[in-house]
């Protein structure tokens, strides 16, 4: 297996590389005629956090696996997947979204990184960036997505996107797996559903005329440079600015207390890789349908409810272990008076430049996303410390849930959380409070690679005293989990390929873009928090003139140290609930006895009797 040189891995440079920003792209070295042009930009901020995440042994970085079927059998399934029509799909897929042909290089003051694209690079091929093959079973694929992000996640990482095409010969005739593996520096889930919808229906159709390079790095730049508010005169923008960090620091400084799940640490857990697993829990259509229909009844998201959905999960886990004699009385009392704070990633796509929107920014590859905090009172706890015969117990050993929580007083709940993200996502100032959040992610993460690399070394940890200064959040914050909702995918992610002729997402055609698109996989907040909801319906092709359909899919992220994150989304109809571990800290049995509690609250708040009337009551 070919081995990356010590120059294209990001460590040094050939050439001399001017002042960058992140604003725009700079040519470099050879004339702006010569057909193997190179331009830079420097990394924007989020984009640099995930920079660090990634040589943290290929933190963050994600995998998609999707089974598609070719309907017209084995023939015309080779004909698809053929080394020339891959290769082909894939330059083109490189020349529309350059980053995916991007390198990621540290410059000489050791504190700027840039995006470093060659235009040659983009129409041909690495080693390690296309694999073609064929496999025999499900366990192979498995296999290859842990090597991906567990076994061996630094493995060709100077690549920033790799895709990856196997016949199934288990399966019907015609039916393939594909994956595709990103850098979360310069994708995330919106990206995901953009890079296979975009792969499917370019390897569908034939060649097409790609725009010039200059006007594709123009969409490629980050959130940073495409806030509304850079319009602005530079003072207004700076104390805009000061107001937002301001902000930002007095949120942070109100999180207090709190307490997660238990779990194996040491002093040295911050900054040793983490072991991914991951939970996978689906319900059928019924249910689903059930599900979201009892949450528009009420109002609400199902991305709203999940922190609750988190809560009364983490709740009854932590009730069967206390009745068990496993939580000591002192820790109990402790953890029932304490709050709980989730958090997860926000879709910045609809609240960034217009301009930019309707040229297609919204469906862009690229990094868009800021973060939300949301925090929920203290774990529902009616019996105080008994453990006497007299505290009810279900049949896994935990009280019901209707011991604990009703439903009107859940909903209560979720209206809170609701409430939380509403109040975010309306703030006049979320650019420049996500601004000012980054320089803290930036060096919080550099720490944690430096301390990794140290440690390695035998040497010495470096100090960052500044980070002290950075966060206000109190000594005694516990961060309770993280959580996502990607809502209803289907729009972006059709299931039959080629799209139809005029599609406004497919990159065949050349259009303006609906910016209202880029309300999709905004499911955390209510619909009324988004500037105009997403159309619900795009022109699709039929099953009878499909080339090729998505029949599986599903996603895989490599987690951070000591992570548990919880996330949902909807395919194909299918509601869908995946957590995400640090397996160094969380054992297997845990995070599946979680889930499985996540799942029974979710169908006993939303699947079972429904709630009359507004919730009222006490949180």
């Amino acid at each position: 297996m070919d081995k990356p040189s010590s120059t294209s891995n990001g460590s040094s440079s050939s050439a001399s590389t001017p002042r960058l920003t992140p604003h725009q792209w700079t040519p470099v070295g050879a004339a702006s005629s010569s057909p193997d042009r190179t331009f830079a930009r420097a990394l924007g901020l989020t984009e640099a956090s995930f920079y660090y995440d990634r040589i943290f042994n290929g933190t963050a970085d994600m995998v998609w696996h999707y089974t598609v079927q070719v309907p017209g059998g084995a023939a015309q399934g080779a004909a698809l997947f053929s080394e020339k029509n891959v290769s082909r799909t894939w330059a083109a897929l490189k020349q529309y979204y350059p980053l995916l042909g991007s390198r990621m290089q540290l410059q000489d003051d050791n504190e700027t990184i840039a995006f470093i694209v060659h235009e040659r690079v983009l129409s041909e091929h690495q080693p390690g960036e296309v694999t073609l093959g064929t496999a025999s079973s499900q366990d192979e694929i498995s296999a290859l997505v842990w090597r991906l992000i567990r076994d061996k996640p630094m493995e060709y990482n100077h690549i920033m996107a790799r895709v990856f095409a196997f016949k199934r010969e288990d399966m019907p005739p015609g039916t393939y797996s594909v994956l595709f593996k990103a850098a979360h520096a310069v994708s995330d889930g919106i990206s995901g559903a953009t890079l296979a919808r975009t792969f499917f229906d370019v390897l569908c159709a034939p060649p097409f005329t790609l725009p010039p390079l200059e006007e594709r790095l123009a969409m490629a730049l980050p959130s940073d440079a495409l806030s509304p508010t850079m319009k602005m005169s530079l003072a207004r923008q700076r104390w805009r600015r000061a107001i937002g960090k301001v902000t930002f620091l007095n949120r942070r400084n109100k999180l207090a207390g709190g307490h997660t799940i238990p779990r194996r640490s040491t002093d040295q857990t911050y900054c040793t890789p983490a072991t991914t697993d991951t939970i996978l829990k689906r319900f059928d259509l019924a249910q689903s349908r059930a599900i979201l229909d009892a949450c528009r009844r009420h109002q609400v998201t199902f991305g709203a409810a999940i922190p609750v959905i988190s809560q009364m999960a983490l709740t009854r886990f932590l009730h069967r272990r206390f009745l068990r004699g496993e939580l000591t009385e002192d820790d109990w009392e402790h953890r029932r008076r304490q709050p709980m704070h989730y958090g997860g990633p926000l879709n910045l796509r609809p609240y960034l430049d217009e301009a930019w929107q309707r040229a297609g920014g919204a469906m862009e590859i690229s990094l868009m996303i800021d973060y939300y905090d949301c925090s929920l009172p203290f774990m529902p706890a009616p019996y105080g410390a008994r453990r006497d015969a007299g505290v009810p117990r279900a049949a896994d050993g935990a009280p019901p849930y209707e011991a604990l929580l009703s439903r009107a007083r859940f909903l209560a709940r979720v209206r809170s959380i609701r409430t939380q993200l509403v109040r975010t996502l309306k703030h006049p100032l979320l650019p420049e409070i996500a601004y000012a959040r980054q320089p803290l992610y930036v060096l919080r993460k550099k720490m944690i690679a430096t301390h990794w690399e140290a440690m390695k070394k035998g040497e010495p940890l470096p100090e960052f005293p500044e980070l002290t200064n950075m966060d206000a959040a109190p000594s005694d914050f516990v961060f309770t989990g993280g959580v996502s909702s990607v809502g209803d995918m289907s729009v972006i992610l059709p299931i039959n390929y080629p799209l139809p002729q005029g599609h406004p997402l497919s990159i065949r055609h050349r259009h303006m873009l609906n910016p209202r698109l880029s309300t999709i996989g905004s499911d955390a907040a209510t619909t009324s928090a988004q500037p105009e909801a997403a159309p619900s319906k795009l022109p699709t092709t039929s099953a009878a003139d499909a080339v090729l359909r998505i029949v599986n899919n599903s996603t895989h992220l490599h987690s951070r140290p000591t992570e548990f994150f919880l996330g949902n989304g909807t395919t194909r109809g299918h509601l869908e609930l995946f957590l995400t571990v640090d397996a160094n800290v969380h054992s297997r049995r845990d995070a599946e006895e979680y889930v499985q509690d996540c799942y029974e609250a979710v169908m006993y708040y939303f699947g079972g009797q429904d709630v009359q009337g507004p919730a009222k009551g006490k949180l």
